[in-house]
């Protein structure tokens, strides 16, 4: 194995020796900030936890009650964080949300330790995880039980133990390299990007490495990153590469699971490519323009021969941005994408984000101050509406005004009252389908004892299939299911009567239930359940 030793001692000197934040250089104010953003959180979740689950989530909890390998569109990282959870907390929201809350600690904790290390100045340790926190996708992931919260804390994880590994900070950096890895892939699938940035800047500053001379510690590392793609390889193997069809089907290229439109090829369509830095401003925040005059700056910094900015740590920082800036620009060119797709790159930039704010203070630099102090006060207009949200949200809103969060207790009162009805007029138990799985799951979630509900998705529009289809007890196409379910009447979530009058002998619309959230959306009641055609016996 070839050995990259440094040429001279890696310069990361302390910031000028000036009074700015002196209060801060200390461990104590970080583990205070993040100990008073975790236990803020807790309080929402726990005692005002008035947000319905999104679909996502209430989706992802629907996979932690059949745990598996991996499921249809994701690792298995969330389902088992949920399923330990809930296991421990009951099948509550918050306790769904939990690990959520988690997470988001231990990010700004590995930010802040990162910081640290690069930059030799607890100051910009704080600062570091406090920028971490003032980036809405990052905020809302601490609340939000989706695949990101837990994501980005991995990949926070592995970028610090990743400059800790190839500085040579302590060879068991390799192993929570890898941990790290497998960890973030389980969850995410992008995480195999952070050994690209890391291979980018060993290409970049060679000088500045300091490899361990013992191979093993290199191998160790590989093999725990090998233990989290092991077991979405396995199921993706038995399950026909489900995964790779679902990611191809999100770009719409050939062998993706959605169907395609005949007569129509590749298309882009540049406000793609426009939206998606636009979304960026919206996921990081004031954060995103904070580290361009950092960059800015550091080039100043070096003429001027500033102390405190390493010459390879920030570079480090960007290289490991750079692969997941570069991947989403490449998707901008076959499909829109989503805010917080790329919100990984600004997680390693953060440390950037809190040494520009440091070198603000102390150069008393306007610009950079402004800046800073506006991503301040996104954090607190954040931590100050949520528990506003709350209340409103106990109030029963418009849709409008809460739009996906907005509570649908109304919704599912009036959903039970309908199934009364229907029992009461056929003598038959009904059950419940929904075309989109985040409907499908958040009626799985919130209906008493919490029914085993279909998702019908796969039989309609584009055909695509959801892990509704792959687990026997849910797809409508398994033929013990029909059989299962022949004759009895069903309460159909969205789609129109004539699209279900294949699956039911005969379909009546009742319109939009009280208390929908989403528009144009209407409920109707099957009689007399046939199943697909594909699923009946000839």
């Amino acid at each position: 194995m070839t050995v990259h030793t440094a040429q001279h001692r890696l310069e990361t000197p302390a910031l000028a020796s000036d009074e700015a934040l002196r209060w801060a250089d200390a461990w104590w104010p970080t583990v205070a900030l993040i100990a008073a953003l975790t236990f803020a959180r807790l309080v929402l979740l726990v005692w005002l936890h008035p947000f319905t689950l999104i679909e996502d989530e209430a989706h992802y909890w629907e996979w932690s009650r059949r745990l598996g390998w991996s499921y249809y569109s994701k690792g298995p990282g969330v389902a088992w964080a949920i399923a330990a959870s809930t296991a421990l907390l009951g099948d509550a929201a918050w306790a769904v949300r939990i690990p959520a809350v988690i997470a988001s600690a231990v990010g700004s904790a590995a930010c802040a330790g990162l910081a640290n290390d690069i930059f030799k100045d607890r100051r910009v340790a704080f600062l570091s995880a406090l920028a971490y926190q003032c980036m809405p996708g990052v905020f809302i992931t601490g609340i939000v039980m989706t695949i990101d919260g837990p994501y980005l804390a991995c990949w926070a994880l592995a970028t610090w133990a990743g400059w800790r590994a190839l500085t040579g900070a302590g060879r068991w950096a390799w192993v929570g390299l890898g941990l790290s890895l497998a960890a973030g892939f389980l969850f995410k699938y992008t995480a195999v990007l952070l050994p690209i940035g890391m291979l980018l800047f060993a290409v970049l500053r060679r000088g500045h490495l300091r490899i361990t001379r013992s191979r093993g510690w290199v191998l160790a590392g590989v093999g725990c990153a090998l233990l989290g793609v092991l077991p979405i390889a396995l199921w993706n193997a038995g399950h026909g590469w489900a995964t790779v069809h679902h990611l191809l089907g999100h770009m719409g290229l050939p062998g993706g699971d959605v169907t395609p439109t005949q007569g129509k090829g590749w298309h882009y369509d540049p406000v793609w490519t426009l939206e998606f830095f636009g979304l960026q401003f919206g996921a990081a925040g004031a954060v995103f323009p904070l580290v361009v005059l950092g960059f800015i700056n550091k080039k100043k910094a070096a003429r001027r021969g500033v102390a405190g900015w390493s010459p390879a740590g920030p570079a480090y920082l960007f290289c490991v941005a750079v692969p997941i800036i570069v991947l989403y620009l490449g998707v901008t060119l076959f499909t829109r994408v989503e805010a917080n797709w790329a919100m990984a790159a600004f997680v390693s930039l953060a440390p950037a984000a809190g040494w520009t704010a440091l070198d603000g203070y102390h150069r008393r630099d306007k610009p950079i101050m402004f800046v800073w102090h506006l991503c301040v006060a996104i954090l607190i207009v954040m931590i100050a509406g949520t528990p506003v949200l709350a209340v409103l949200a106990r109030r029963d809103p418009p849709p409008r005004l809460l739009g996906r969060i907005r509570p649908i207790t109304t919704l599912i009162d009036s959903t039970e009252a309908l199934a009364d009805r229907v029992r009461a007029e056929t003598g038959k138990e009904p059950f419940f389908v929904a075309i989109h799985y985040g409907r499908a799951s958040q009626l799985a979630f919130y209906l008493p004892g919490h029914p085993t509900v279909y998702a019908a998705s796969a039989h309609f529009g584009d055909g695509r299939k959801t892990q509704y289809d792959l687990w026997p007890e849910t797809d409508l196409s398994n033929p013990d299911v029909t059989a299962r379910l022949a004759g009895r009447p069903g309460i159909l979530f969205d789609g129109d009567a004539k699209d279900w009058q294949r699956f039911f002998e005969r379909v009546v619309d009742i319109g939009p239930l009280p208390g929908e959230p989403k528009k144009n959306r209407t409920v109707l009641v099957g009689y007399g359940y046939k199943g697909p055609p594909e699923s009946r016996s000839p």
